[in-house]
């Protein structure tokens, strides 16, 4: 038994937050560079007319999201001697996504007032005509415009953001947790 307790360290013990920073900065980080690279190449997945690229960047999006919590929780896991539980995974999925969303908002403030100040008069525009060529009426397009309006405010979308991170993070280390765990065996 005394074995045990050498081999492997009490998670209580030993702290994942700069586990969590790391990964979590590379996901943020990773997230500011698709999202230059679509301002760069008028290809704004926020923006109606995109089409299909929106799916191409959600998919990469998904996938570093995913890439990172799985790689933290295996770091983690191996400073903890090969063991790790749900829980912990599941809370080092919700850093990791705070870390990522906080990121991403700080990100979202700058894009919206310095990168591109025009984002939320463009994507006004871009939204109405395409309401317009569904066939909606001026009325209907005013009363669209105005409930859009709110979600696309850089305020809503920063704190969207941040909450978007932690949801993801959380879900994704349940996942990858329910998967990776393995429980430390006692004698």
């Amino acid at each position: 038994m005394d074995s045990l307790d050498r081999l492997s360290p009490n998670p209580s013990t030993i702290s994942n937050r700069s586990i969590a920073l790391r990964f979590g900065a590379i996901w943020g980080a990773t997230s500011i560079f698709f999202s230059l690279i679509a301002f760069l190449t008028d290809t704004d997945p926020n923006m109606p007319e995109t089409g299909g690229i929106k799916w191409l960047y959600a998919i990469i999006g998904f996938g570093v999201s995913v890439w990172t919590v799985v790689a933290a929780i295996s770091a983690d896991r191996q400073q903890l001697g090969g063991f790790i539980t749900l829980g912990r995974c599941v809370g080092l999925g919700a850093m990791v996504g705070t870390v990522a969303g906080v990121i991403g908002a700080v990100y979202t403030l700058l894009y919206s007032f310095v990168i591109n100040p025009d984002f939320q008069e463009n994507l006004n525009i871009a939204m109405q005509a395409e309401w317009e060529k569904q066939g909606m009426d001026e009325q209907q397009i005013e009363m669209a415009s105005s409930m859009a309006s709110i979600f696309t405010n850089p305020m809503v979308m920063t704190i969207s953001q941040v909450i978007g991170g932690v949801v993801l993070g959380v879900i994704i280390g349940l996942i990858a947790g329910a998967i990776m765990k393995r429980e430390q065996p006692y004698a």
